[in-house]
């Protein structure tokens, strides 16, 4: 048997989504805020009392900063600092400073998962082993 109508939502998803659409058409300074003001008036809320966080860039795209670490550790074992230089040679627009703490972050997420070990201060990639 198939449905007829739509499930009703629950206010708070509706003021959810046109909250979400109100800062993307702020972001990218589309027509019609004003339709999606009066909406969200409509459901109780004040649009300008919503938070609006800012909108930052991604310094590395998904998985690439892992790429770039596996990498680096394909020569062998490397100390922090080198896997950093070596990212920051590919990613020249970012500051080192902030490529050094992201590969820190990458590399403790990465020894988490076993796919690489910190060993007398030097870091290599591990070959997990299955053991069936």
């Amino acid at each position: 048997m198939t449905r007829r109508y739509f499930r009703p939502l629950k206010p708070k998803t509706v003021i959810d989504t046109l909250h979400y659409v109100r800062q993307e058409m702020v972001r990218e300074d589309q027509e019609g805020l004003e339709h999606v003001d009066a909406l969200l008036r409509m459901y109780g809320a004040e649009p300008m009392a919503l938070n609006m966080p800012r909108k930052t860039p991604k310094d590395f795209a998904k998985g690439e900063l892992r790429r770039m670490v596996l990498e680096a550790l394909r020569g062998g074992p490397k100390t922090g600092a080198e896997i950093a230089r070596a990212v920051n040679a590919q990613k020249t627009n970012i500051e080192y400073k902030r490529v050094y703490k992201r590969v820190y972050i990458c590399l403790w997420g990465l020894k988490r998962q076993g796919l690489v070990a910190n060993i007398r201060q030097h870091w290599e990639a591990s070959i997990p082993t299955n053991s069936a």
